[in-house]
């Protein structure tokens, strides 16, 4: 059996539509600042901590990052409620690896409030061992991640399952077998760089199955 890291936006969701209307939201109190589109929230994904907040809202100081930051808390558990933002055939992919005994968890670049948020609207917590994010276990870089989680499980075969270059740099740093989604946020030369490309969440069932 294996333990599976999945990466969360562009692999298990796409919130870019909720993001964007969350920091909308939270850009009321800073009207000064222009509000970005849905597509530079989109290619944001991936990027750690404060390195997102610049790229989506360049215009932004750091402290008005942090009240950002702050504010899109509130503003995205609002946005996010009642909301499907799995990609189609997630559910049913985590539920036949984890039933076939695999351990399951997660590998993200957010912090601890979205990944909860995450887990928890989209009721998928139940499949999920100890999961971590960048800022969980106070790390500066994805392979910080995949670092605690083989403190965490020891020797086993690991999987990184993710959608952008950051995902294969991580498991390269591990010597992990990399997998990344066709219908996440990467592109074809992200793609080239990846043991494996999956073009729906039923193809890295049989690929797991098979390796």
């Amino acid at each position: 059996m294996a333990v599976i890291l999945f990466d969360i936006d562009g692999t298990l969701v796409d919130t870019t539509g909720p993001m964007t209307q969350a920091i909308h939201e939270a850009l009321e109190e800073l009207p000064h600042l222009p509000k970005p589109s849905e597509e530079a929230v989109r290619s944001g994904y991936g990027l750690a901590g404060n390195a997102f907040w610049e790229h989506v809202i360049p215009e932004a100081t750091l402290e008005e990052i942090r009240l950002i930051r702050k504010l899109r808390h509130t503003t995205l558990e609002k946005t996010m409620k009642g909301q499907n933002v799995l990609f189609d055939g997630i559910r049913d992919m985590l539920e036949t690896l984890h039933g076939q005994g695999h351990t399951l968890t997660t590998a993200s670049n957010c912090g601890v409030h979205y990944m909860n948020l995450i887990l928890d609207t989209q009721q998928i917590r139940p499949y999920m061992t100890a999961p971590e994010c960048l800022e969980s276990v106070g790390g500066e870089k994805k392979a910080d991640i995949l670092t605690a989680h083989r403190v965490r499980h020891g020797e086993a075969d690991y999987i990184m399952v993710g959608d952008r270059k950051s995902d294969v740099e991580a498991a390269r740093a591990h010597d992990f077998p990399v997998v990344l989604t066709g219908f996440g946020f990467g592109n074809e030369e992200e793609w080239a760089l990846a043991d494996h490309v999956i073009e729906s969440p039923d193809d890295l069932v049989e690929w797991v199955n098979q390796s």
